[in-house]
């Protein structure tokens, strides 16, 4: 999957396409707060931590265990 598309996208439909491509929580959750720091990683965590089914605690615990 071309993760640049993922930039553009609404968290609804970032989720909605990585899991269609296969793609763990994991992996959704480093693409989408990589290269962030931490404050604004968890700004993304409050948005996608419910599309993914999980916590913002364990959306910033994927974040950080590469």
């Amino acid at each position: 999957m071309d993760e640049s598309i993922l930039r553009y996208a609404s968290p609804d439909e970032v989720v909605r396409l990585a899991k269609e491509a296969g793609m763990t929580t994991g992996q959704i959750v480093r693409i989408v707060s990589g290269c962030l720091p931490y404050r604004e990683a968890l700004k993304v965590a409050h948005d996608y931590a419910p599309l993914l089914e999980i916590s913002v605690s364990e959306f910033m615990e994927l974040r950080k265990n590469e």
